[in-house]
């Protein structure tokens, strides 16, 4: 392996065997709903980069990223969708149109993305 492979874009396997990360949808104490992604430790993952979803005829305007570490064993926390994803783009394997491929994250990495 060459000084400058490690920042070379990866093949479409990765892609293949990257989790897709699907969106879950709950309602907060007001009972407005709220859409969730998982992005869980050492898992490359497949985030999309503008999830838009409508419930019940209203357009979600609301959406997070929810950490998860094997490590602990637990949820580390959750963030607003928008501002984790500006923060994965360090960490950032390949991206299209639609998605980006983020690498698996150490649980420091993941507790970074929550700051």
């Amino acid at each position: 392996m060459g000084l400058f492979d490690k920042f070379k874009k990866t093949d479409a396997s990765d892609w293949d065997n990257a989790y897709k990360a699907n969106p879950q949808f709950y309602a907060k104490e007001d009972g407005s709903p709220f859409c969730a992604f998982t992005l869980t430790e050492g898992t490359e993952t497949i985030l999309p980069k503008a999830p838009r979803y409508v419930i019940e005829g209203k357009e979600l305007s609301d959406y997070k990223l929810v950490l998860v570490s094997t490590t602990k064993d637990s949820i580390l926390g959750e963030c607003d969708y928008f501002e984790a994803l500006e923060k994965l783009e360090a960490f950032e394997l390949d991206s299209n149109e639609n998605n980006i491929l983020v690498q698996g994250l150490s649980l420091s990495e993941l507790e970074e993305i929550l700051e």
